[in-house]
Parts: C-alpha cells; structure tokens; sequence
C-alpha cells in the first residue's frame, strides 16, 4: 500500500504540473485517413495515442506528427489513420480509440499511452489491465504487428524543473505554488509503469519501443523538447519516429524519403 500510495501522489503532481503547462484536455475522436498506399499490396497502419500522437508541439502537426514522420520514412505502403486523443488515457482509448483502429483491420499499430494515466492517478495494476487489454484486442489474433512505447524521461523537461525548489534560469515560470516531487520519487512512478508496459508487451507478443533508452534526453538534447516545456518538438518527433522504425524488422520498412534527417539515437 505504501508503494500505491507513493505512485498516487506521483501522479497527482505530475498531473497538476503536465496540465497546469499544457493542453491535455481530451478531444473528439477524429481519426481519419492520411495520404494513399504507394504501389504493392499496401498496408494499414494505425497510431493510438494522446497529444504527442497528434503532433503538439511540432511545427506542422499533420506534417511533423511523429507517426506521419514514421509513416513517411518506414510505412510508405500503408494507408495511414492517426486515432489519437489529446489527453486520452488507456482506459479512454479501450472505448473511443480501439474500435475505429479495429475497423480499419490495421497490419501496424503504434501505442504511446502513458503520462496521461499518471496524470489520472491510475494505479499501475489497473493501468498494467487495461493496457493489456487494449494491446490484445489491438493485436488481432496475432494478426497486426503492435508496437508499444515506454515512458521516456520526465525529470529534466523544463515544466518540471520549473517547478523545483532550485528552478534553472532563463527557464518557464513554474505555474504552481508548490514544488514537486524529488526527481528519485517521480522516476520510481515512471519506473513501475515502464515496467508493467513490459511485462503486456512479453504476455501479449507486442514489440517495445524502448523510448526511456534514450535517457536524459531533455538535458541532453534541449531541441528534442518543444517551447511548452513538455511535448517533442520537430525534432523530437524525428527522433520517436526514427525509435518505432528502428524496432520494425528491417524487411517491412518502406519509405518515400530516400535520406531522412540524421538524429541521436538510443544506444
């Protein structure tokens, strides 16, 4: 119970400060076709998700978006769907998000649903459920390939430090009147999800997309993090996209941009 409890107030500052900086409001559901399949079969991919999903804090979302980049430069045979929800956790994408992928029958589906559920003070059991569920269903019988993002680094973005007792110069103006957490106590919440992200991905034969691999990234590459402090920027979405590409086996990669833009890599 101590450790639920921790996680609780993890959440909630996390949450207060995420909201507090950024636009985490849940949306409608406006999935909708992108572009069309180059020659052969053709593919359906599929991207699940909250706000970095539909691109916020990029330059041109419908162009910049981190799927639409995946899709350009690995799934250029597939017809595209962006499904995702500003604000949307795993329990809201189960009801508004699983149905519109599963009628389009996908081949690829990425899944990047994590902070929004911290934001939601959602203990990791019934996080670790739902996630399951919607990666089972998503999965098709084995029939699509579901890749399934981890949580990334949370404590060197700039709301966070922000908001610390020692805030960085030349930094945002912390929204809230209080501190957060210690950096230790918000990495054991990331810790616990990222692990119960692994233990779906290895029950239900889904593929993990490693993104806590690329460590400290906010305070090492500061132009991966967008001006509001949270969401990836152009480059950062580069980066993510370049991440799923990577965990995709290199015979299924098809893309229409013959030398993408080069970017740091986890490793």
């Amino acid at each position: 119970m101590k450790g639920f409890t921790t996680v609780r107030r993890v959440a909630t500052a996390v949450g207060v400060f995420v909201c507090a900086l950024t636009a985490c409001s849940g949306g409608g559901v406006t999935g909708t076709p992108v572009g069309s399949p180059v020659e052969g079969p053709g593919r359906v991919f599929a991207a699940v998700g909250a706000s970095e999903t539909v691109g916020i804090g990029t330059d041109d979302p419908i162009r910049d978006a981190w799927p639409k980049v995946l899709w350009r430069s690995a799934l250029a045979d597939a017809a595209y769907y962006d499904l995702g929800i500003p604000g949307s956790t795993t329990g809201e994408a189960l009801n508004y998000q699983v149905s519109q992928a599963l009628s389009v029958e996908p081949d690829v589906v990425t899944v990047w649903l994590n902070v929004n559920d911290l934001i939601a003070r959602v203990p990791v059991a019934t996080y670790e459920r739902q996630l399951g569920l919607l990666v089972r269903q998503l999965r098709r019988g084995g029939r699509t390939q579901v890749l399934v993002a981890s949580t990334p680094e949370l404590t060197s973005l700039p709301v966070y430090l922000a908001c610390r007792p020692d805030p960085p110069t030349g930094g945002p103006d912390c929204a809230l009147p209080f501190p957060l957490p210690a950096p230790e106590v918000v990495r054991a919440a990331v810790d616990a999800y990222n692990d119960a992200i692994a233990r779906v991905v290895k029950r239900e034969g889904a593929i993990l997309v490693d993104l806590g691999a690329f460590g400290d990234a906010p305070a090492a590459h500061p132009e991966y993090i967008a001006s509001d402090g949270f969401h990836p920027s152009t480059l950062g979405a580069e980066v993510i996209a370049r991440a799923f590409a990577d965990a995709l086996p290199e015979s299924e990669r098809v893309s229409r941009e013959p030398s993408p833009t080069p970017v740091a890599t986890p490793g």
